[in-house]
């Protein structure tokens, strides 16, 4: 590999400390082609990128990098020149917007208010397939469900690749003020090889884990303006849904669905944004991720997917996920203002829905309840901070029905004493009112716990966290009363007392070897109820090795003494009430890239796990793999599979296994073939079942879902799909498998900007 001097990489960064405080203004657009002909791009000081950030913060980068960068009032213009001396090696495929991780990826990261609170993020990989989000330094988390409307397009060349970007202002908030702004920004290149290597425009301190904090101030934007005010992106939604049942093999029963909706985004000036919807279609129009469900006492996560909620979602983020809009099933119309004002953040969303779904937290355990009820929904979030230490925070959540209300009000607090030393402090109070038959859509805990007409309880939540070169230490404290919902959130414990304490370190070698990281983690825990009964107590640890072939391998260990279920439903007392066992078990992960083209990963533990069928401990395997392969830039395939296993006295008790499979053809960075298929199978020993453990259970059961979908996206809001769905099952009493229900559907939304 050819290795560029230091000295003139010295050099170069030098003449870009004096030249780069200042982002240009031109008055002329350039043409997003990736071949950088404009005579504009000559005129613009090239800014370095070659400080190293991953795997350590050390050295300098053995490709050059360099980023032009401009504006015009209107648009931020980027040109990004990655050179590379082995272009064979380069990482990229056409792919769906987000999903280039694991690419070479150059971006940008854009504060616009340059208070190191929060960064807009661009990537692209070298033929333009994009992804965004955002990072949010505060509370620590980054979400890419944010999509804006930006345009990226990447070649590649005999040196290396090229990428060209144009981001719009109006998609972004920034301080409605005149003259030169100062905007926070880091550019970035994401190098995968022998090493996955992060290299940026900025020296970051591994010693400072807010790298937002890290990124300089750039000056200028003073004709910046928010100029594009209004979106409507009205919709077509058609469908034909077919269902039957599948025992008796009927006539297939169906119903037509044909709607027209609107989407409204109103700019209402550079720093506050309005958006509406009107008959909204909220639809999953992609299958969600497959999860192994068996063996799982607590509700699974799913990520939000509909554009109306993911806009902005950030805007809500707070130390709680008190805000998870999956529990809003089918709203009928929702409005949503989002802004910041100088040092003021705030957000609000109101829903209709025509259902009410709700997740009733427990110490064991929780279930999800779905109410065919209509209910109206309130989010509202503000925060503000007060310096560059402090940042205060407010929330609120609302949720009203017939004979049926959750409120919850909190307070947070995030205190950043030294760049080491974080802390982040919060407090919620609940209440609710029950209707009298919710304790029908449950069982177990949750029934008992939503069985009175009123409740009410406190949170409160108290995490600290000093960081320093290559590692950190922390400790964690949670507190929820038996009586604390969060119904419009994903917050499944209550009557809930945990600890946490741990940390990190990692080493680096000084000089390129066979390996690039070896890592260090253990935390230890211990979780009461309010009663002070014990809940869980674990010790847990790993150490991991990143070598070669972009791989890196983890071993652990953990050692956990917790409660099983309960003797009797009908108490929520722990003590005397529920057996005690321990559970110990080592895990296993590896990932590598052996290709260019490739991906592999796999995820094992294996030890004594709890049988929450039984009530017993038994043997346990459970194994996660995954593998990608993109066998040109256009066809691509991914296979994920979960597989868990129980034994008891050498007797099988639980065989499950959950695949997913995804085949996809990318005609463009926009335009795409792909079929899906998510085969579950459970079998269950029932003959080695504890005594009256196996009433109304079948020892197989047997699913496949499957969907075809055709899908054109110029934008978030411009897009066309067309697709068609089936599913199928069987189990004892079937003995293949038989459909019970088919969809084809059709949508088609356009973007006006007015």
């Amino acid at each position: 590999m050819k290795l560029y001097s230091t000295v003139a990489l010295l050099g170069f960064a030098s003449l870009n400390a004096a030249a780069n405080d200042n982002i240009a203004y031109h008055g002329q657009p350039v043409e997003i082609d990736g071949n950088f002909d404009d005579a504009i791009w000559q005129q613009i000081q090239p800014i370095s990128i070659h400080h190293i950030t991953r795997p350590s913060d050390q050295g300098t980068a053995d490709v050059e990098t360099t980023v032009r960068v401009y504006e015009d009032g209107e648009y931020l213009y980027l040109a990004f020149d990655a050179r590379d001396p082995h272009p064979d090696q380069i990482r990229a495929a056409y792919r769906k917007r987000d999903n280039i991780w694991g690419d070479d990826i150059v971006g940008v990261k854009i504060d616009t208010y340059g208070n190191h609170q929060l960064a807009y993020q661009f990537f692209a990989n070298p033929l333009g397939s994009q992804l965004d989000s955002v990072e949010n330094a505060v509370t620590g988390n980054e979400s890419s469900a944010w999509d804006g409307h930006w345009q990226a397009v990447g070649k590649i060349t005999e040196q290396g690749y090229r990428v060209e970007m144009a981001i719009p202002f109006y998609i972004m908030n920034f301080p409605n003020s005149e003259g030169p702004k100062q905007w926070a920004m880091e550019f970035v290149r994401f190098w995968p090889r022998d090493v996955d290597r992060r290299i940026s425009s900025v020296d970051i301190s591994h010693a400072n884990e807010c790298w937002v904090c890290q990124m300089p101030l750039y000056t200028g934007f003073a004709n910046a303006r928010s100029t594009q005010k209004l979106i409507l992106a009205p919709a077509i939604v058609a469908g034909r849904d077919e269902s039957r049942d599948r025992y008796s093999q009927g006539d297939w029963q169906h119903n037509n669905q044909n709607e027209a909706s609107l989407d409204v985004k109103w700019a209402i000036s550079e720093d506050i944004t309005l958006n509406a919807t009107l008959n909204p279609d909220f639809s999953q129009v992609e299958a969600d991720a497959a999860q192994l469900s068996v063996n799982e006492s607590f509700s699974l996560f799913f990520e939000e997917k509909r554009p109306f909620f993911t806009e902005n979602a950030d805007y809500f983020s707070a130390p709680w996920d008190l805000v998870h809009t999956r529990n809003l099933a089918a709203p009928s119309v929702g409005a949503k203002a989002t802004g910041r004002v100088g040092e003021h953040t705030f957000g609000l969303f109101m829903a209709d829905d025509d259902t009410t779904s709700m997740i009733i937290p427990g110490n064991l355990g929780s279930a999800a309840a779905t109410l065919d009820i209509k209910s109206k929904n309130l989010a509202a979030r503000y925060s503000q901070r007060l310096n560059k230490q402090v940042t205060l925070g407010a929330m609120t959540t609302w949720r009203s029905a017939d004979n049926y209300q959750n409120t919850v009000a909190a307070t947070d607090a995030n205190i950043r004493f030294t760049d080491q030393d974080n802390l982040t402090v919060a407090f919620a109070r609940s209440d609710t009112d029950n209707p009298d038959y919710l304790p029908d859509y449950l069982w177990g805990e949750a029934a008992e716990r939503a069985s009175a007409a009123n409740q009410a309880g406190n949170a409160w939540y108290l995490h600290y966290e000093h960081s320093f070169q290559n590692g950190s230490v922390f400790v964690s404290h949670e507190d929820i009363d038996e009586d604390f919902r969060a119904d419009l959130g994903f917050m499944t414990k209550s009557d809930w007392q945990s600890s946490l304490v741990g940390g990190g370190y990692s080493f680096y070698p000084e000089q390129e070897t066979w390996w690039s990281a070896l890592n260090f983690y253990t935390d230890w825990d211990i979780t009461h109820n309010q009663a002070g009964e014990l809940i869980e107590k674990e010790w847990e640890g790993t150490v991991g090795l990143d070598s070669l072939w972009d791989s890196a391998f983890e071993f652990g260990f953990y050692v956990r003494d917790r409660a099983g279920l309960r003797f009797n439903d009908q108490s929520l007392a722990v003590g005397g009430n529920s057996d005690r066992f321990e559970e110990k078990g080592l895990i296993f992960f590896a990932e590598v890239s052996p290709l260019s083209n490739a991906y592999l990963s796999v995820f094992v533990e294996k030890g004594d796990g709890l049988d929450l069928y039984n009530n017993r401990l038994s043997d346990l395997l459970y194994v996660e793999s995954e593998a990608k392969v993109a066998f040109t830039h256009n066809l691509q395939f991914h296979v994920r599979n979960e597989y868990t296993r129980l034994d008891y006295q050498s007797n099988r008790v639980l065989d499950a296994s959950i695949t997913d499979v995804r085949l996809t053809y990318q005609f463009s960075s926009h335009s795409a073939l792909r079929l899906s298929m998510i085969f579950d199978d459970t079998e269950q020993g029932l003959a080695h079942f504890a005594a009256g453990r196996a009433d109304g259970l079948y020892r197989q059961e047997t699913g496949l879902a499957s969907q075809l979908l055709y899908s054109y996206e110029v934008n978030p809001q411009t897009v066309f799909y067309l697709g068609y769905s089936e599913s199928a099952s069987k189990n004892d009493v079937l003995n293949s498998l038989r459909a019970d229900r088919r969809t084809a559907f059709l949508k088609f939304s356009y973007a006006w900007f007015v």
